[in-house]
Parts: C-alpha cells; sequence; structure tokens
C-alpha cells in the first residue's frame, strides 16, 4: 500500500483481476493491478468516512464501499471515476460487510453494534 499504515480492510477482486482494498485510515478506495503491481489511491468524498469493506458489482464493474462513519453506501464507477452515495436505512449504523445481489439489484449490508445502534442486516435497493 503506497500510504503507510493506511489501515487495509475487507478487499474484493473484480472480474478483469483487479484488486479493490477499502483504506480505512486513509480515507481511500486503492486499486491494485496484479498483472503490474501498480497501486492507485482514489480519495473518498465523504471526508472521514472510514471505507471498511468494498465489494464488486459482477453486473457493471462498479465498486460498492460499505463505511463505518459516513451513514451512505458509496458506489465508484472505475469507467468514469465517479462516486454516488445512497443513505444508509440506519443513521449510525457502521458497515463491516456487505454482499452484492446482482439479480434483484440490492446490496445487502451487515451493521455491528454501537451505542444505540443493534446489529442487523439490511438490503438496500439501487437502481
Amino acid at each position: 500500500m503506497p500510504t503507510a499504515h493506511s489501515g487495509p480492510r475487507r478487499f474484493d477482486v473484480d472480474t478483469r483481476g483487479i484488486v479493490w482494498i477499502p483504506a480505512y485510515s486513509g480515507n481511500l478506495l486503492v486499486r491494485l493491478d496484479p498483472a503490474t503491481g501498480e497501486f492507485t489511491e482514489i480519495p473518498l468524498p465523504i471526508r472521514d468516512a472510514l471505507p471498511y469493506v468494498v465489494r464488486s458489482d459482477p453486473r457493471d464493474g462498479a465498486l460498492w464501499v460499505g463505511t463505518a462513519a459516513a451513514d451512505a453506501l458509496l458506489r465508484y464507477d472505475p469507467g468514469s471515476r465517479r462516486f454516488d452515495a445512497f443513505p444508509l436505512p440506519t443513521r449510525g449504523a457502521l458497515v463491516r460487510h456487505l454482499a452484492v445481489d446482482p439479480r434483484a439489484g440490492a446490496v445487502w449490508l451487515a451493521y455491528s453494534a454501537s451505542p444505540g445502534i443493534a446489529s442487523r442486516v439490511a438490503r438496500v435497493m439501487v437502481r
């Protein structure tokens, strides 16, 4: 990882073999091309979002980023290099896991417990 102490968390590999890494402490999405060893750091659009997990969407290659402090699910389009933010159903939730359901057009999230928020699994419908 180019940025020291960036805090890599739960990463994924897309259909092209590119590794995508959420850098928790660095507030970055990191792209690693295993063929060249090249890292590309992509700053998140929300300050101190604390990205925790990333999953590739097999339908279109977009990346879904779960955060621990942004109250949003982020979608990154590698082609346009643009982020979109989707509000979480529960404010203050710490997203620890997510799964893309390409058939239903949904992203499933697992929140961890935090003060006043129970652990739960939630579905976010995205279009």
